[in-house]
């Protein structure tokens, strides 16, 4: 059960788990041995004990694995002692399990870690791609407005920011994994970063969807596929190159000459192409400023 208790596919928390399980059970132990030696007990003092215990496990015990390692094992030898069986057996045999469960654990993950640093990219990429996939239910309801639209957007909206949650929680125990460097962590902020002003460029976007009679009267640009279809790619590609495939920054297509093209296009005054003008810039910003960046951490990676 220790084993089980102990072993998390990330290291800090596995190690921090295993060294506060184990000290935390010995002090438990400690304590209900006290207990016994200077405590005259019978039936109604191990009973108000064992309250007192359960209390503190569910009260102090989330905020801190230690306090619940030293309350769970007070606990467990006062509800075995009050079945009639002498406590030092328990404390003794608790103390061996759970010293011989942690190790286990602590020299298994020891051998066969897992690190977050080789889980990153993939997130990287599954964040790219669900990027994609919204970025496409919006312009496709910017283009070719359908009945079942909006039940696209949802979906890959709902899926963008489990894939956005999964990543920054993975930055997170990155950043106190044993061997990677401060750099290495700031860049892999810095392109989380320039991804978010992606996704509110594509929030704001997708508040301008017109209605069907703005929509007559301002329709879609060809302009606006073209830039959608440059931005798509670029997507894709920096997916690619996160993964580790093999993309040079010639393959990228020029995202700046798209926007241009786009913004000299149709009536600006019309307040859905000026929309699009200026959330197509943050998006060529933000896509610019990320390639870069991905460019520059893998660098960092080698």
């Amino acid at each position: 059960m220790t084993i089980v208790l102990v072993l998390k596919p990330e290291f800090a928390v596995t190690f921090s788990r295993g060294v506060l399980r184990i000290a935390g059970t010995l002090i438990g132990l400690l304590l209900a041995t006290a207990l016994f030696h200077f405590l005259p007990i019978h039936t109604a003092t191990e009973i108000a004990l064992i309250g007192l215990f359960n209390f503190l496990m569910r009260w102090v015990g989330p905020a801190n694995y230690g306090i619940f390692g030293v309350t769970v094992s007070a606990l467990v030898v006062l509800l075995i002692s009050i079945t009639g069986i002498a406590p030092k057996e328990v404390i003794h045999a608790r103390a061996v399990n759970t010293v011989l469960g942690g190790l286990f654990a602590l020299a298994a993950y020891a051998a066969w870690p897992s690190w977050e640093r080789n889980r990153l990219p993939e997130l990287f990429g599954a964040l790219m791609d669900a990027y994609r996939k919204s970025f496409a239910a919006i312009t496709a309801e910017l283009l070719e407005p359908g009945p079942t639209s909006a039940k696209e957007r949802e979906r890959t909206r709902q899926a963008a920011r489990t894939a956005r949650t999964n990543l920054e929680t993975s930055l997170e125990r990155l950043a106190v994994e044993p061997g990677v460097t401060q750099e290495r962590i700031t860049q892999a902020n810095a392109m989380l970063a320039s991804s978010h002003r992606f996704a509110h460029a594509m929030m704001a976007l997708e508040a301008g969807i017109p209605t069907a009679e703005s929509q007559n009267q301002a329709p879609p640009r060809p302009e606006f596929r073209q830039f959608a279809a440059a931005a798509d790619q670029t997507l894709n590609l920096l997916a690619a190159k996160i993964r580790g495939e093999k993309v040079a920054e010639r393959d990228f297509p020029d995202l700046r000459e798209a926007h241009l093209r786009l913004a000299s296009s149709g009536d600006p005054q019309l307040e859905r192409y000026a929309l699009t003008n200026v959330e197509a810039d943050r998006m060529t910003n933000s896509l610019n400023t990320l390639r870069e960046q991905v460019f520059a951490w893998k660098r960092l990676t080698r």
